[in-house]
C-alpha cells in the first residue's frame, strides 16, 4: 500500500495530480499547503518518486522496481534535490536556493523530470525567494519545483502566483476517527483530533507521546506557579529541552482560551477540552490585561525561537511574569 492510499484524505488531489501527469501538462511549480499534521511532507515525496519513476503504474503511482524508484529509495536519485533550513528553526538561504538553480539548470541524468522539493517553503528569507523567483519564471525543461508550506501567505505574492496551489483537505471527523482506530488503541480519539484541529497524523502523534497526560501535568504546573508553590526557574529549565517548544506552544493556546472564557463567560469552543474544568477556574482567578501581555510575550518568542535565542532564559522570562495579578 502506498503512502497515498494509507491516507486517504490524500487521494482526492493525488489523482487530479496523477491525471495532469498522465496528460502531459503536469505544472512546473506546485505550492503543497495544509495545516501542520496532514501529511504534506509525505505527499510531495511520493510525488517526486511517482515523477521520477520509469513505468509507473497505471500512471497514478510509482513502480517501486525500476531503476529510478530504487535510486530514489536509496537517497540518491541524480535528478531529486531537497531544500530545507540547515538548522531547526533557521531559514532557507540565498545561497541554498542559488545552487539548487545551478542544479536544474543542467539536463537530466535519466533524460526525465527533476523535481526539487523546498519544505518549509515559508522559511526562504527575502534574497532567497527572490532567487527562487528566477527559477519559477523561467523554468528548464522537465524541471518540476515542490513548494510545501503550512503558512503559504508567509511566502511572497510573487511566488504563490507562479505556482499551482495543491491543498491537502482537513479529512471529515468520520474518516479521520476510522483511520485513527486502524493506528492507535485509545478511547480518546475525539478529544486527540481536537487537539490537533482535526488533522490525523497530529492526533496520532499526540495520542501515541500520552499527550493529555504531559499537558495535564504542565498546566498543573502553571497553576502551581500562578498560586506560588511551584518554581518558574525550575519550569523554565524544563521546558526549555522542548525541541520545537511544546510547553509555550501550549501555554499559547490555554492563554487564548482564557481569555475566551474571561471575556465571554463560556468555556465552550475553546481548543482545551481536555482541560475545560481548570481552564474554567484559572480564568476567574486572572486579569485579561495580564492574559494579554503574557499573550504578546509567548507570540514574539515563538517568533523569534529560531533566531538563537537563549531558550531557557526566554522561557524563564514568560513564566516569571505568569504569577502577575491585578493590584
Amino acid at each position: 500500500m502506498t503512502v497515498i492510499e494509507n491516507h486517504p484524505w490524500l487521494i482526492p488531489p493525488w489523482e487530479r495530480l496523477a491525471a495532469a501527469a498522465r496528460q502531459r501538462r503536469f505544472p512546473h511549480a506546485l505550492l503543497i499547503s495544509g495545516q501542520s499534521g496532514l501529511g504534506k511532507a509525505a505527499f510531495a515525496d511520493e510525488l517526486a518518486r511517482f515523477l521520477l519513476c520509469e513505468t509507473p503504474v497505471k500512471g497514478a503511482a510509482a513502480c517501486r522496481r525500476c531503476t529510478g524508484c530504487n535510486l530514489f529509495a536509496a537517497g540518491n536519485h541524480p535528478d531529486f534535490y531537497t531544500v530545507s533550513p540547515e538548522k531547526d528553526g533557521s531559514a532557507i538561504k540565498v545561497d541554498q536556493v542559488r545552487r539548487l538553480s545551478e542544479d536544474l539548470a543542467m539536463s537530466s541524468h535519466g533524460g526525465g523530470f527533476k523535481v526539487a522539493i523546498l519544505d518549509p517553503a515559508d522559511s526562504m528569507n527575502i534574497n532567497a525567494a527572490n532567487s527562487l523567483l528566477k527559477t519559477l519564471e523561467e523554468p528548464t525543461d522537465n524541471t518540476v519545483l515542490v513548494l510545501v508550506s503550512a503558512n503559504p501567505g508567509r511566502l511572497p505574492a510573487t511566488v504563490r502566483s507562479r505556482c499551482q496551489q495543491v491543498r491537502i483537505p482537513v479529512p471529515e471527523q468520520n474518516m479521520a476517527v476510522a483511520w485513527l482506530k486502524q493506528q492507535v488503541d485509545t478511547d480518546q480519539l475525539d478529544v486527540y483530533l481536537s487537539l490537533a484541529n482535526q488533522a490525523p497524523l497530529r492526533a496520532l502523534q499526540l495520542a501515541q507521546g500520552n499527550a493529555l497526560e504531559e499537558r495535564a501535568r504542565r498546566f498543573q504546573a502553571l497553576v502551581g506557579i500562578y498560586q506560588g508553590r511551584q518554581d518558574p526557574i525550575a519550569v523554565a529549565a524544563s521546558w526549555s529541552k522542548d525541541e520545537d517548544l511544546t510547553g509555550l506552544r501550549w501555554l499559547r493556546e490555554w492563554l487564548m482560551d482564557l481569555l475566551r472564557i474571561r471575556l465571554t463567560g463560556d468555556s465552550r469552543g475553546i481548543h482545551g477540552i481536555d482541560l475545560a474544568e481548570g481552564l474554567q477556574a484559572l480564568a476567574l482567578q486572572m486579569d485579561c490585561r495580564v492574559m494579554f501581555g503574557q499573550l504578546d510575550s509567548v507570540n514574539r518568542a515563538l517568533q523569534m525561537a529560531g533566531s538563537g535565542i537563549n531558550r531557557q532564559l526566554m522561557t524563564e522570562d514568560i513564566l516569571l511574569a505568569w504569577p502577575a495579578r491585578t493590584s
